[in-house]
């Protein structure tokens, strides 16, 4: 048998390989939607909706002074409870931990920028 009849069987067989794998793969992914094989394979059900925040009605010079509390760290940025609200604001450029008192001192367009109340004589 010469080179190139050895090449050419070669060639062949994996050919055969190559039709008989995509066989199989086209039986199993219709066999597996009915039979639900293909369960964590694909993807079937579309993504739910995604929700947008809610705006919060408070107007932005009235946010100054109010107090309230961190409810995620601020490093510097984060969410804080203001008049039983959830707004999002920055820190003056110091780290506040969860659930530390804070109170507004700026607001610069949509940038709300806290303050730590530390001490008893600022209390709430």
């Amino acid at each position: 048998m010469s080179l190139f009849e050895q090449f050419g069987s070669v060639i062949l067989g994996a050919g055969l390989v190559f039709i008989a794998l995509l066989i199989v793969v086209v039986v199993f992914l219709l066999w597996g939607r009915r039979g639900g094989a293909t369960g964590g394979l694909i993807l079937d059900d579309a993504l739910p909706p995604r929700q947008e925040k809610p705006e919060v009605p408070i107007e932005p010079t009235e946010l100054i002074g109010k107090r309230g509390l961190a409810v995620t760290y601020l490093r510097p940025s984060g969410t804080a409870l203001l008049d039983d609200q959830r707004v999002d604001v920055v820190s003056e450029a110091t780290f506040i931990p969860q659930g530390a008192r804070i109170v507004v001192t700026a607001v610069e367009g949509k940038r709300v920028i806290v303050r730590q109340i530390t001490g008893d004589a600022e209390s709430m």
